[in-house]
This record gives structure tokens, C-alpha cells and sequence, in this order.
């Protein structure tokens, strides 16, 4: 079977103890009750998606949030047996578990680990207590560095971690002193992400009012964290993730190649066989549709071929490789962009420059 037969299992679990100030993906309270109907849903809707990809393999799983480490081991088993039972996964298929440094402890990274989790990517976002208050995180450097060590301890051989630089009053200086620390935790793959005020968040809010003002000029952030990285044997291979040999994460590249991916969950989206589907992101009516014998699909649309190619090219582009030109229509937006040496065509690939990687958003729109 080919590698374009692979697809993705993108699992939402919403529930978080707290929301960030920054984060605009859907999570709801933890304490109302509902984890463990919860839990069972996404197994039945496992089930019953099954069919969409029979005869193919799973090259990942992604169990993402919210905050997936607040749930049990034995809830987190019971998700991912249902996988083994019901999808067929490639032979190294790449299991990751999202988690937080305040709910991740010693006994779940180990039950988390016999479950069949084989990668970690752990929220911890600065080292520096300071950062971590200004960004509304309920957990300190000392439980970050706790997360790393019991992942290793346990046998864990690929953890990742989320770093946010762009902060308030956080000179580039600071920030590589910041990324240092992450570094010194000797992780398989960092990703480091833009602080951005996110419309309808509460940092999008305050930023909007004038109470917070971020840093205006953040490309030297992005230079001097490619120059640390690279230095210290990552590869800069997506615009925001940097990864050891052989430790490029499989699920997300799935993405950005454009593969099929189940959407499963609550607030979940997937894309399978030039369909697309977005399920209802309320958690308790997710539960109640699944209990009722539906889906948790709340719309469906077919993907037309020109916005397949669109989407195609965005994604493709964020890549370093860049995106094959067998699979991209040439734009005048496109043709522009190459003139003024944005973009780069060379051995049958369309690429982004080093200058145009930096402003690729910019890039995007204009093509």
C-alpha cells in the first residue's frame, strides 16, 4: 500500500481545567460529569467511521484538546483500543498525546505509555514563571521540567513541546534565553508558535482595548529561533516546528500533505475521499447524538477541485520542501510572487524563499 493511501485520526477531547487567554480551540469545563460518556462516544463514533476507511491504514493518531491529559488512564486505554479493534494502523503508527504539565503525572505518563501513546507533545509554552503567569498558565517551570523527566523515565523516546514567544515587554533576548531552557530538556521536537490575539479570545480582547501591546517586528524572533535550533541539530521542516532526525511529527505532516484524516469528537473536523465534515461541538450534545445512533457530523460539504488546489498550496507551503507543481495550478498571484522572488520553482516543486517563509502569510494572500 502506498503512503497516499495513509490517513490520519484526529480525536478531540475539549475538557480543560481552565481556557488560556490565547486559545481558540473549543474546550469546555472538566467538572461537569460528562468525561466518562464522553469517552465512550468517541469510541462508538470510532466504530461507526470505520467503514470510511476500510482497506486503508493509519499512519497516526492524534488525541489533542482541550486538555487530553486530564483524562484517566483507563478512559485514554479504552479510546485507543477501540482504534486497535475497529482501524487498521500502520505498523509504526505514530500514537500522540496532548498534555499539560499540571494534569500530566508520574503514574498517567506510565499508564498513558502501556495504553500505546508513543509520543508526547507537552504544553509548556515558556520555562520562565514570569511568561507563564502573563499567559494565564496554571503551572510552573518546576512541573514542566517534571513532565519531561517522568516522559523519559517511563520510556518515552519522542516528546515534544509547544514554546510561545511574542509575548509582552519580551525582548528577543529573553525569548532565546527562554527557548535554551527548552533545549536543555534535550526534546525530540519543539514547536514554537507566535503569541497571536486571536478574535473572540480574551488576549484578542485586551489587545484590541489597548491593555496588552505585543511586539509589532517579530522577525528577528523567527531568525534568531531557526539559527538556535538548526545550531543544535533540529530541522526547521513546517514554519513553526523544528524536529530531531526522524522525529518530524507524522500526524501534522498529514496535513500539511493534504491526506485523509477521521474527525472524531466533539468540535472535531475530517476530511476523507474529497468530503469534509465538522462535527457539533458541543460536548453533551455530541454525547447525545452518539448515544441516539447518529454521528457527530453536524455539516458536510464536497470539497470542489479548486478549493482542493487552494488548499493544497497553503498548506503545502508551510513546508520547507514546498508542494509538487503535479499538484497546484499556476496563479498570476503565484507567477508575481516567483518575480519577486517570494516563492522558488525548481525540480518540478514550488517552494517558499527564505524571505517569503518569513511573511508567508502575506505570501498566501497574495497569491
Amino acid at each position: 500500500m502506498n503512503r497516499g493511501d495513509d490517513y490520519g485520526v484526529y480525536i478531540h477531547i475539549p475538557f480543560c481545567e481552565s481556557k488560556c487567554m490565547y486559545c481558540d480551540f473549543y474546550s469546555t469545563d472538566a467538572k461537569g460529569g460528562l468525561t466518562q460518556g464522553y469517552v465512550k462516544a468517541v469510541s462508538k463514533e470510532v466504530e461507526a467511521l470505520a467503514e470510511l476507511v476500510e482497506g486503508r491504514r493509519a499512519a497516526s493518531i492524534f488525541i489533542g484538546g482541550g486538555t487530553p491529559s486530564l483524562l484517566s488512564e483507563s478512559m485514554t486505554a479504552g479510546i485507543l483500543e477501540a482504534c486497535f479493534k475497529h482501524l487498521s494502523l500502520a505498523q509504526e503508527a505514530e500514537i500522540t498525546l496532548e498534555a499539560n504539565p499540571e494534569s500530566l503525572t508520574a503514574a498517567k505518563t506510565a499508564g498513558y505509555k502501556r495504553a500505546g501513546v508513543n509520543r508526547l507533545s507537552i504544553g509548556i509554552q515558556s520555562l520562565n514563571d514570569r511568561w507563564l503567569k502573563s499567559l494565564g498558565r496554571i503551572h510552573n517551570s518546576l512541573k514542566a521540567k517534571r513532565a519531561v523527566s517522568s516522559a523519559r523515565e517511563v520510556g518515552f523516546d519522542n516528546v515534544s513541546a509547544d514554546m510561545i514567544f511574542g509575548l509582552q515587554d519580551q525582548t528577543v533576548q529573553m525569548w532565546l534565553e527562554d527557548l535554551a531552557n527548552a533545549m536543555a530538556l534535550d526534546l525530540d521536537h519543539i514547536s514554537c508558535y507566535q503569541l497571536t490575539p486571536e478574535k473572540g479570545t480574551k488576549l484578542g480582547r485586551i489587545v484590541e482595548l489597548g491593555e496588552v501591546e505585543l511586539p509589532a517586528e517579530t522577525l528577528e524572533y523567527f531568525d534568531q529561533t531557526e539559527k538556535m535550533l538548526k545550531s543544535a541539530g533540529y530541522t526547521h521542516y513546517e514554519i513553526s516546528n523544528y524536529a530531531k532526525k526522524g522525529r518530524q511529527c507524522v500526524h501534522n505532516l498529514g496535513y500539511w500533505h493534504y491526506r485523509d484524516y477521521l474527525g472524531i469528537g466533539s468540535a472535531a473536523h475530517g476530511m476523507v475521499n474529497g468530503a469534509r465534515w465538522a462535527n457539533v461541538r458541543d460536548p453533551a450534545r455530541y454525547v447525545s447524538r452518539i448515544n441516539s445512533g447518529g454521528l457527530g457530523a453536524l455539516r458536510n460539504t464536497t470539497i470542489s477541485d479548486e478549493m482542493k488546489q487552494t488548499e493544497r498550496l497553503m498548506l503545502g507551503l508551510r513546508l520547507k520542501r514546498g508542494i509538487s507543481m503535479q499538484d497546484v495550478r499556476t496563479t498570476p498571484g503565484m507567477e508575481a510572487m516567483v518575480e519577486q522572488g517570494m516563492l522558488i520553482i525548481s525540480r518540478g516543486r514550488i517552494r517558499a524563499s527564505a524571505r517569503g517563509w518569513r511573511m508567508l502569510d502575506s505570501v498566501l494572500a497574495s497569491i
